[in-house]
């Protein structure tokens, strides 16, 4: 398939040597802040040279990814976007989805690893409830470019504990100072050197402590996930997370 590439940073360029490792050919790379590169097009129709693009992969800034993806709805572009950080305009990005019958797909995190950890982490929450002498939390360690911090992952993993344990409420990512909310959970952030992405989910009781934890390697794995949802999004029409793929995988 034919993929054009906005964003050539350090996932860009991950992207761009997995994706031909697969076959695919990059058909259009686009970066607002690398001068050898071209900006992504604001044109109402569909720019020469991306009218027979199969999918677009989108690393860019929480800032941007809005706007682009207006483009990509209006475009009729199938697109992948891997920032985070706008997800406070999920509402607005729903009704450009509706509105141009789009193709979105987004994450937090293109780990399968993680998506994994997820679907993990939620298989026990029932069994969590049934248990309150485990009391839970997140923590997650990235580099010290990381734009936004809870990184979008700890956030992921956080709404999926609260949505799933009765006893926890809302995500409290501030310091304490003071006796936490029994009800809140808390997720935590530290910034680091060089980490690519830790996140760790602790279980802690009288009794013992469990940790589920997931440590990217490198950023291949995040490129895989995204070339991964690139090949399988073109046909479909909305807006979609990784979860729906692995959906499809298991045959739910």
């Amino acid at each position: 398939m034919r993929i054009a590439l906005v964003g050539m940073g350090r996932m860009g360029e991950a992207v761009s040597e997995l994706a031909a490792r697969r076959g695919h050919e990059i058909a259009a790379r686009f970066d607002e802040y690398i001068d050898r590169y071209p900006s992504l097009p604001d044109a109402l129709e569909l720019p020469d040279g991306l009218e027979s693009t199969d999918a677009v992969i989108d690393f860019t800034l929480p800032d941007a990814a809005p706007e682009n993806i207006e483009r990509y709805c209006r475009w009729g572009l199938p697109a992948v976007i891997g920032t985070t950080g706008w997800y406070d305009r999920l509402d607005e990005v729903q009704a450009l989805v509706d509105k141009h019958d789009g193709s979105i797909l987004y994450a937090p995190n293109f780990s399968i690893g993680v998506a994994l950890l997820a679907r993990a982490v939620r298989s026990i929450l029932p069994l969590l409830d049934e248990l309150p002498e485990y009391d839970v939390s997140v923590h997650e360690s990235h580099h010290i470019g990381k734009a936004d911090s809870p990184s979008g992952t700890a956030l992921m993993l956080g709404d999926l504990i609260v949505d799933g344990l009765d006893r926890k409420r809302r995500i409290e990512t501030e310091t304490q100072h003071g006796r936490i909310d029994a009800h809140a959970l808390h997720v935590t952030s530290s910034r680091l050197g060089g980490v690519v992405g830790k996140h760790d989910i602790s279980l802690d009781s009288p009794f013992d402590t469990l940790t589920f934890s997931h440590e990217a390697k490198n950023r291949r794995g995040f490129a895989f996930g995204a070339v991964r949802a690139a090949e399988w999004l073109p046909g479909r029409k909305g807006l979609f997370t990784l979860d729906d793929l692995l959906a499809e995988w298991l045959g739910s």
